[in-house]
């Protein structure tokens, strides 16, 4: 028999968790469902974070019964009619929410009550989101007198973004700034924001370059619209909905 290595770490305080990690209630199911596919196995702790966790891995949600869960270890008789927090490490990061076990099955799997709060921490320094593939949505480089350039969003996170520009269309020297550029879709378009380079390389097409950038000197509104155009497109994302994304940008009218 296989045997399953599980990643048990301990579920964070409510004094140390930060808003930002909460994820909205309507994408709850779909962020569980995404993360357990990446990494089903992780801990179950009592309430309060005390006490040694037990590992468990998460199945599935079914609409009818509520989140399904095998346990490798511990009683499942102790657990029942108890909550429960939920822990899991992925790529993503750690995923904690609160769960009571409810019964068992006949297939001796734990049926818990369907989370209504779920936190998702980032353990890298900022938390990269995909662009959408959005054919309309671009970042417009500011070069002065005038000259603009439509560059397209690789990725983008609450401090910085990477951009894939056409070869030689403009200098990409790491160090060099890019004042007042822009997010833009169709007639949208977010106020002005400042960017330092930090690094270049070669794009996945051969007259192609992808430069990462670093927010310079962000006021409170690039912060916001930063963060918001990167949860936008996440939560999109979660919710099978990424062609719409641009309607919960708060720059978006």
């Amino acid at each position: 028999m296989k045997t399953m290595k599980f990643a048990i770490s301990a579920p964070e305080t409510p004094n140390i968790i930060n808003p930002n990690w909460k994820i909205e209630a309507r994408f709850v199911g779909k962020t569980i469902e995404r993360e357990s596919e990446r990494n089903p196995f992780g801990g179950l702790y009592p309430l309060g974070g005390e006490g040694a966790g037990v590992p468990v891995e998460v199945l599935r949600i079914d609409p009818a019964q509520g989140l399904l869960l095998t346990l490798h270890g511990g009683s499942a008789a102790e657990l029942l009619g108890n909550d429960h927090i939920a822990v899991l490490c992925g790529p993503n990061g750690k995923m904690q929410f609160m769960t009571r076990i409810l019964k068992i099955n006949e297939k001796g799997e734990l049926i818990g009550s369907m989370p209504t709060d779920l936190i998702l921490i980032q353990r890298r320094k900022q938390f990269r989101t995909l662009g959408p593939m959005d054919e309309d949505l671009y970042f417009v480089l500011s070069l002065g007198a005038g000259q603009e350039l439509l560059t397209k969003v690789v990725d983008i996170s609450a401090q910085g973004i990477q951009l894939d520009i056409r070869l030689d269309a403009t200098q990409v020297d790491i160090g060099r700034y890019w004042h007042g550029g822009f997010f833009e879709r169709l007639k949208s378009r977010s106020g002005p924001i400042d960017l330092i380079i930090r690094n270049n390389r070669p794009g996945i097409a051969m007259d192609r370059v992808r430069v990462g950038c670093e927010l310079y000197e962000p006021n409170a509104k690039v912060l916001k619209e930063m963060e918001s155009t990167r949860s936008a497109i996440e939560n999109a994302r979660v919710a099978s909905k990424l062609n719409r994304w641009y309607l919960s940008a708060s720059w978006y009218d």
